[in-house]
């Protein structure tokens, strides 16, 4: 623990001298006009806090590739360590709060892997009040609801909330996105007892869906059928 701890506060002093020398040289060249920008002259130490303030971006970005090598490269990923990987997300998200990526992968192991999913949603919800136009987010929050929570009246809110947010940006996502992202539309329908709802939904994930013969074979849908035609 010890060394780890050295290896960060090491990783943070070359930070730090980085982006003190980064200050110093924008200021003696004045590089890009930056006095220009300014009524007064620009002074040295406002340059230097300026930069200082940004070595946060950096961390977060070094802790995030840190993350992912553990997770995808190390091979130790277990229910033992993720605790600690957890923590990486949140550190993230306290040096930068838009880093939409951290809050999602965050709030997904606690609330699948770590069976936490109250704390999963504070979480995440804290990443949507910072990233409020994030689809991602939204569809994590309904999932968590929707899988874990049970609550299907929140997991359907959320999931048409991440629909909406798709297309006012007009965003070019995936089809095995949108494949299960109607899915779970359908599926949230379904329980509350929204059959034609739950029936549109099911049918526009088909139109994501590879095998749209298997679909119509699912225990969902043939439920979703039956109550329909009662």
């Amino acid at each position: 623990m010890v060394n780890k701890d050295l290896k960060h506060i090491i990783i943070l002093l070359i930070c730090f001298l980085v982006a003190v020398f980064n200050s110093i040289f924008l200021f003696n060249n004045n590089y890009l006009d930056l006095k220009k920008d300014y009524e007064k002259n620009l002074k040295l130490y406002e340059v230097i806090v300026y930069s200082l303030g940004n070595i946060r971006y950096s961390l977060a970005a070094y802790f995030w590739i840190r993350t992912e090598f553990f997770i995808h490269y190390s091979g130790f990923v277990t229910i033992n360590n993720l605790p600690e990987i957890v923590y990486y997300a949140k550190l993230i998200t306290i040096l930068n709060p838009n880093f939409v990526e951290a809050y999602d992968f965050g709030a997904y192991q606690l609330a699948f892997f770590l069976n936490l999913p109250k704390e999963a949603l504070d979480f995440i919800k804290e990443g949507i009040k910072n990233n409020p136009n994030e689809y991602k987010l939204y569809f994590t929050a309904g999932m968590i609801y929707n899988q874990k929570i049970k609550n299907y009246n929140e997991s359907y809110k959320w999931f048409l909330k991440s629909l909406e947010l798709i297309r006012k940006n007009k965003l070019n996502i995936d089809n095995q996105e949108f494949f299960r992202l109607y899915r779970f539309l359908a599926d949230s329908a379904y329980e509350l007892n929204k059959y034609t709802e739950a029936y549109i939904y099911y049918n526009k994930s088909m139109d994501y869906s590879t095998n749209k013969e298997s679909m119509k074979n699912t225990p969902l849908y043939k439920k979703i059928i039956e109550n329909l035609y009662k």
